[in-house]
C-alpha cells in the first residue's frame, strides 16, 4: 500500500496507469519466457535418452537449398551435430 501511494505521488495520476500497464506487459513477458525455459529444461532429458549406438536419421526435408546440399556432402566423417548446425546456418543464410 505504501509503495502504491509513493508511486502515485512520484508519477502522478496521469502517468501511473501507463507505467503500470508497461510493468504488467514486462512481467507477463518474463513469465512466458520463464515458462518456456522451464519446459525446455524439463524436456531436455528426452533428447538425452536417444541411444548413442544407433545414429539418428534426419527428418526428410522438403527441398533443401543448394548451399545445404553442397555443404552436407563435403565432410562424410563429420559428427551429426556439427553437420546439422552447419545446415541450419546455411538455411538461415538462404532466408
Amino acid at each position: 500500500m505504501l509503495v502504491a501511494i509513493l508511486a502515485l505521488l512520484v508519477l502522478g495520476p496521469e502517468r501511473l496507469p501507463k507505467v503500470m500497464r508497461d510493468m504488467g506487459r514486462i512481467v507477463g513477458d518474463l513469465r512466458r519466457t520463464s515458462d518456456e525455459l522451464r519446459t525446455e529444461f524439463l524436456n531436455a532429458d528426452k533428447l538425452l535418452d536417444v541411444p548413442l549406438s544407433k545414429p539418428a536419421e534426419p527428418a526428410p526435408a522438403a527441398t533443401p537449398p543448394p548451399a545445404a546440399e553442397a555443404a552436407s556432402t563435403s565432410a562424410p566423417d563429420e559428427p551429426a551435430f556439427d553437420r546439422e548446425m552447419r545446415e541450419a546456418r546455411a538455411r538461415l543464410r538462404g532466408t
